[in-house]
């Protein structure tokens, strides 16, 4: 069973993969934060508000993107 960090970090991994953005890009966009990722890589956890204001702004993306959605979590 994959852990809260692990499922939050497969979740910004695949919305990278789908929008193009670079890590920076999406950390300013997601938090005004250039630094996010490249913290967050570096063993930084996020907060679960951070971690909610996260997965807030993808959800708002996919939705105005046509809805990517995430692939079913594996066994």
């Amino acid at each position: 069973m994959k852990t809260l960090e692990e499922l939050f970090r497969s979740r910004v991994s695949a919305f990278l993969g789908r929008s193009g953005l670079s890590p920076t890009a999406f950390g300013k966009k997601a938090l005004g934060d250039p630094n996010l990722m490249r913290q967050i890589d570096r063993g930084r956890s996020p907060s679960l508000r951070t971690a909610d204001r996260i997965l807030a702004f993808i959800a708002e993306q996919d939705g105005a993107s046509g809805g990517g959605r995430d692939p079913p979590p594996g066994p």
